[in-house]
């Protein structure tokens, strides 16, 4: 049997995609929108299993020595920032701000302090946190931000 180039016939092969929606793939799952749904997904079923005497902590990793905060709010600003705003054991305000590639941290159950009030869940926003004047109020109501949803 002798083999004829002429009679060989390539596969069907579908047509390539450009190398700028290769590359816009490529780098989807390293934007900060990308490790923000995902932090969602995490947090809503870790806080899925706290019971009204406990909220979503956080303790900080990557510090030399234990951070720890309750958090109240998660946000992203891409492309490569995420935020999270809460409380320290004191009550003092606390914001971190750390690009996708240092986020490091573990939840825990932090003990509430008594309250008739419900366990309010973390709360998660698309725009960026208002500072300083403008410190974000009690409710979101007014400030453009808008809660994400897992999907």
């Amino acid at each position: 049997m002798t083999l004829n180039p002429k009679n060989w016939s390539l596969p069907d092969i579908p047509m390539l995609k450009s190398f700028g929606q290769q590359l816009a793939e490529f780098n989807q799952p390293y934007t900060a929108q990308h490790i923000f749904n995902q932090l969602i997904k995490r947090v809503q079923a870790f806080e899925a299993e706290l019971d009204q005497e406990h909220e979503v902590g956080v303790r900080l990793v990557s510090f030399g020595k234990s951070t720890e905060f309750s958090v109240s709010r998660i946000g992203y600003l891409d492309p490569n920032l995420i935020w999270f705003q809460g409380n320290l054991a004191d009550k003092s305000a606390v914001e971190l701000i750390q690009h996708i590639s240092q986020i490091s941290f573990m939840l825990i159950k932090i003990k509430r302090q008594p309250s008739a009030e419900p366990r309010c869940p973390i709360g998660f926003c698309l725009n960026p946190p208002l500072t300083g004047d403008a410190a974000l109020p009690a409710s979101d109501a007014g400030t453009g931000t808008q809660p994400a949803t897992a999907e």
